[in-house]
């Protein structure tokens, strides 16, 4: 039963998007479904695209701030 969970809380989910993230969300799983055997740069090439300005600023902002830090008590 934990499946047909899944799939409805994904298919809800799903639904409360508008048509772009739907699009978007779709788009997404095709590129997880193909198979880019012999050329892993084809595979970051089916993403190009799906990020648009804004949520590119704020990756690497993210990247930023976040590479700096180290916690002494991770080791």
């Amino acid at each position: 039963m934990e499946s047909k969970t899944f799939e409805d809380d994904f298919l809800k989910d799903l639904e409360s998007l508008s048509r772009e993230q739907q699009t978007s969300v779709i788009t997404y799983v095709k590129t997880l479904l193909k198979k880019n055997k012999g050329n892993p740069q084809r595979a970051l090439l089916t993403l190009a695209g799906s990020f648009d300005t804004k949520d590119a600023q704020e990756i690497s902002e993210a990247i930023e701030a976040g590479c700096e830090k180290t916690d002494k008590n991770e080791w």
